[in-house]
């Protein structure tokens, strides 16, 4: 066999492989179209129905990874809160009397008087957070959401806002604080400073009994369940952030 004999017998190479695919049924128009036809639904499928190729959209992963992201912090600041407190503290002036013969001994205390201080602090503040530092307490699940409009919806259950005791503004300035003091005969006399400095010192905890108050507490909870959300989503890619994201107490009525 010759050199042109060879070259002949040689299988025809093609740079369309679809050709080929369309010369295997038939080599006709019909095969063309019937290439065509499904390179065009292959288009169809990437273009308009991704999650079709890659999953439906409210894929779990993607959401506790998110979430993973969020425990780089032992606490979520979800919630600053201003707070004004009124505080009163009272002190007696009294004196000890004793028999003119026994100078010394207990003796009979006697209260002279009082001295009662009122004060009103405004602009104390206190911020909330959602400790995480236990991962094991933070629980997520995902659901389908409507066919029609490809929805998802994301639930995460987690530790219940508090506040953060290490983060407490107590106001320090006297010209921002409405100071009473009622100073009986004797303290004028004295001029002891003693019921007013108690009270200051009390400012702190009546602003820390304020901001745990149930009232309080059950604004920081609703506010802070949107706040959170807000966190996840914004750690989501972007395919993901249309996804409707529920954040629950570990503590809620119907959290089991």
């Amino acid at each position: 066999m010759n050199k042109d004999e060879r070259a002949g017998s040689r299988p025809l190479a093609i740079s369309r492989p679809w050709l080929g695919v369309a010369g295997c049924l038939g080599g006709g128009v019909l095969g063309v179209v019937i290439v065509v036809a499904l390179f065009l639904a292959a288009i169809t499928l990437f273009v308009f129905f991704p999650h079709i190729i890659w999953g439906p959209k409210n894929n779990l992963s993607a959401f506790t990874t998110a979430l993973g992201k969020l425990h780089e912090a032992p606490a979520l600041r979800v919630y600053t809160r201003e707070i004004a407190v009124s505080v009163d503290d009272s002190k007696s002036t009294e004196i000890t009397l004793r028999a003119w013969l026994i100078p010394v001994g207990p003796g009979w205390p006697v209260e002279v008087g009082k001295t009662n201080v009122e004060i009103l602090a405004p602009g104390n503040k206190v911020q909330y957070v959602v400790p995480l530092s236990d991962q094991s307490t933070v629980v997520a699940s995902a659901a389908h959401g409507s066919s029609d409009t490809d929805a998802c919806v994301w639930t995460v259950t987690m530790p219940p806002p508090r506040v953060d005791e290490t983060l407490v503004e107590v106001q320090s300035d006297p010209r921002k604080m409405k100071i009473s003091v009622d100073r009986d005969y004797v303290d004028h006399l004295v001029g002891d400073d003693a019921a007013k400095d108690a009270a200051l010192a009390s400012i702190r905890a009546a602003v820390m009994l304020e901001a745990a108050s149930e009232t309080a507490m059950f604004e920081v909870r609703e506010k802070a369940r949107a706040t959170v959300a807000s966190m996840i989503r914004a750690l989501l890619p972007e395919e993901y952030q249309q996804c409707e994201i529920i954040v629950r107490w570990s503590d809620d009525p119907d959290v089991s």
